[in-house]
């Protein structure tokens, strides 16, 4: 995983709220794609997969395809459009290290 360079959101709040059927999210891909903060299009472009994580594991890996600014109810955010990896050999991976007492939801994993 460190050869590639990874961008991973921390998706526990709105993965739990799709598991329960609430929120507005209806896919791991929504909640994972979405209205993220503090990210730079130019920086987010480089990242060869996107990966949702919720409670430390990976439960969604995408290939990014493309990147954009959108406006959101809470402010000027990012979001991708990709493709799902669904036999990707990264689900399922624990990957807690890497948000472990950190607030930011959003980690770059690799050699940036």
């Amino acid at each position: 995983m460190k050869d590639k360079l990874i961008i991973a959101f921390n998706i526990s709040k709105t993965y739990d709220l799709f598991l329960q059927g609430k929120g507005d999210r209806h896919s791991i891909y929504d909640c994972t794609r979405h209205y993220w903060a503090n990210v730079k299009k130019e920086r987010a472009e480089l990242a060869e997969f996107a990966f949702g994580v919720a409670h430390g594991k990976i439960v969604g890996v995408y290939k990014p395809i493309s990147w954009r600014y959108v406006e959101h109810k809470s402010g000027h955010r990012i979001e991708f459009e990709g493709t799902e990896i669904s036999d990707s050999p990264y689900l399922g991976l624990n990957v807690s290290e890497f948000f472990y007492k950190i607030q930011n939801p959003v980690r770059y994993i690799g050699c940036w």
